[in-house]
């Protein structure tokens, strides 16, 4: 098997598809597994470059503050505030009425000189080197939107929004003061440094799978719907769901199962441990889902490549559907006002009296208008409805005058028909009859003919067959002398010649008449043609006692033939005279120029009646009975008319009595 075939094989698709899902699955896993370690850690959320700016650490200072805070209100006890900052490696220090929260002495020098600190009082801004802090003390309500976890201030027996009101009663010496040194934060550091090279490990190992995953997929997209045997287009089950369909189950099935796992993904991420044993189930649901929609989109593919996607699509059938109806239906309207007049008046009769009765309803009130418009109603249905009765009654002849020609009646004509587009139907219909009289007069004459033909064939097949096994059998049962034997050989001889040269004629002219044979036209002379045709056959008209006439032109006559075929067509006609003249008569041949022609004219006094019509003679094995006799097949001047007119030229017989004339006209070449 070539490339092609192995890469067309079904066993290539199936691995290359497999390894795009695989190269999904793999993708999926390793990121929600990422994704739920970063949440159980609470480390990263976002694409941070420096550690000093971390999310992390500025919720670890924020909480503290807020939690802080309430201790020294009294909203939460001291037991339950170093429950609460257990985890927190840095320094607090906290006063409020001269009630101390603290695990370490810090002035504002001391705390502003730790990498994070937060300081806040209840006359001054808050001060601050981390991005995002909590303002325990501010005079507005406090936006934390933007936190992980919502500040729980139902403790507050005042109204959250009251912040002005609560700051005031504040004593002057208040500050809270929250601070962690490079020192204490180097372990949550070098985790977050950890977690961050993971982070982009991972990034790296996701976007390979993509984009191994999109190679194998355009190399689906070349080779789906292909066989190794064939460059047909192999259409699968799938593929004949509509287009629409098939869309909608992409997108419902792909949205439930990345909803699902969206949803789950994010319980894991916030850290609902309880939920990890549901996440290989929803991956698994999400790449099943993820394997269906890709077939769909392939089957998508192969109804493209099959430029059946129109066909498929009802949304593209409807709209050609009706665009179709839109332009027949305009189609029909302009041929209705371009052809027939009578249709277009009664159309612009209509909309001018539209137009009157809004002048009347207008200029003479709703009373004068009425009537008017009334009597102009009844004007117009008489005359729409004369109208519509002439063209039912036009419609009702048609219809008839078809009936008719069905049952056979081709001589019935339609006559005295309304002007318009009837008119011209009942002209064509009446041509049609005209069309269908001639084709059966001319089928009756080609069956005539055929069985002359027919009857013809088999005379003269019979009569040198005859003769051939009546000569062999002698030659079989009788003990002849050399002589006789010879002449006998001679008569078979000549009989099996005359088969021969009857075959190749009939070959010749189904040929030439099938349009196989091909024809080689140049420039020739005529007077040439004719001059070397009768050198040919001088031994012939010697014998045959005729004597010649003979009119040529001393310049050249040319024209464009084929010199071969030509060569044959006088060949048959000089022969033709040579078997049937009247022993002793003149037979006269002539080539002259006339009105841009070269005609060339034979003419012969036949030795027997000739009692055929003129076209009929140059029809395949026709002779003239009392010519039966004769040597000839019955197809010369066949040939001579067929090749003649295959040429470019023209043939025509012409019978006076016992006067045969034959006229070949060709146009002069270069005129």
């Amino acid at each position: 098997m070539n490339i092609k075939g192995i890469l067309r094989s079904t066993a290539a698709k199936i691995i290359a598809f497999a390894g795009i899902v695989g190269c999904f699955a793999a993708a999926v896993i390793i990121g929600e597994n990422v994704l739920a370690d970063f949440g159980r850690d609470g480390m990263i959320y976002q694409f941070e470059t420096d550690f000093s700016q971390s999310s992390y650490m500025a919720g670890q200072v924020n909480n503290t503050a807020v939690t802080l805070e309430a201790a020294l209100e009294g909203h939460i006890s001291r037991q339950e505030f170093e429950q609460q900052t257990r985890d927190f490696p840095g320094s607090y220090y906290g006063v409020m009425n001269g009630k101390v929260i603290s695990n370490a002495e810090l002035s504002d020098s001391a705390t502003q000189n730790a990498a994070f600190y937060l300081i806040a009082r209840p006359d001054d801004a808050t001060q601050s080197n981390i991005s995002w802090y909590y303002m325990p003390f501010h005079d507005e309500p406090i936006d934390d939107s933007f936190d992980d976890e919502p500040i729980d201030d139902s403790f507050d027996d005042e109204p959250t929004d009251e912040y002005n009101v609560r700051s005031a009663t504040y004593p002057l010496g208040t500050v809270i003061r929250v601070c962690v040194t490079s020192e204490q934060a180097a372990q949550y550091q070098e985790m977050w440094s950890a977690q961050k090279n993971t982070f982009a490990h991972t990034i790296y190992i996701v976007l390979t799978l993509t984009a191994a995953a999109l190679l194998l997929f355009v190399y689906l997209l070349f080779v789906t719907g292909r066989r190794p045997e064939d460059e047909e287009m192999h259409l699968a089950t799938l593929d004949r769901l509509p287009v629409e369909g098939n869309v909608l189950l992409f997108w419902s099935v792909l949205g439930l199962a990345g909803g699902l796992n969206i949803a789950l993904t994010a319980e894991i991420a916030n850290g609902s441990s309880d939920m990890l044993f549901l996440l290989m189930p929803s991956v698994a649901f999400l790449t099943a889902a993820f394997a269906f929609a890709l077939e769909l989109t392939l089957s998508l593919v192969r109804i493209v490549k099959n430029r059946s996607f129109a066909r498929q699509c009802w949304c593209v059938r409807f709209v050609r559907w009706c665009r179709r109806g839109v332009r027949e239906s305009t189609r029909k309207l302009m041929h209705l006002l371009t052809r027939d007049y009578k249709t277009r008046n009664v159309l612009l009769l209509f909309f001018g009296y539209t137009v009157v009765l809004a002048l009347l309803a207008t200029v003479f009130g709703a009373e004068g208008g009425s009537f008017l418009a009334f009597v102009l109603g009844i004007a117009w249905f008489l005359a729409a409805g004369y109208f519509l009765a002439r063209r039912i009654h036009g419609f009702e002849r048609i219809v008839d005058a078809l009936h008719r020609m069905r049952g056979g009646d081709m001589e019935s004509r339609l006559t005295d028909m309304p002007e318009g587009v009837f008119a011209a139907m009942a002209e064509d219909i009446n041509s049609l009859g005209d069309g269908m009289q001639a084709a059966v007069q001319n089928e009756i004459r080609a069956e005539r003919m055929k069985s002359e033909l027919i009857t013809n064939v088999s005379h003269d097949l019979k009569t040198p067959l005859t003769s051939i096994l009546s000569y062999s059998d002698l030659l079989l049962q009788l003990e002849l002398t050399p002589e006789e034997a010879n002449d006998y050989a001679k008569i078979i001889h000549q009989k099996g010649l005359r088969l021969k040269n009857l075959t190749s004629d009939l070959f010749d002219i189904s040929k030439v008449r099938s349009g196989v044979e091909q024809m080689n036209c140049e420039r020739l002379d005529a007077a040439t043609l004719v001059r070397q045709a009768l050198a040919e056959q001088e031994k012939a008209i010697q014998a045959s006692g005729l004597a010649l006439k003979v009119t040529l032109p001393e310049k050249e006559l040319p024209i464009r033939a084929d010199g071969r075929k030509m060569s044959r067509v006088l060949e048959n006609l000089i022969g033709n005279c040579v078997k049937y003249s009247l022993h002793g008569t003149r037979v006269f041949i002539s080539l002259a120029e006339c009105d841009g022609q070269a005609v060339l004219e034979v003419k012969n006094t036949a030795n027997y009646e000739m009692d055929f019509a003129p076209d009929e003679i140059t029809e395949r094995f026709v002779r003239g009975d009392a010519a039966r006799s004769t040597e000839g097949s019955g197809l010369g001047l066949a040939i001579a008319k067929s090749y003649t007119e295959a040429c470019g030229g023209a043939f025509e017989v012409t019978v006076d009595g016992d006067l045969f004339k034959v006229r070949i006209s060709f146009p002069v070449y270069g005129l």
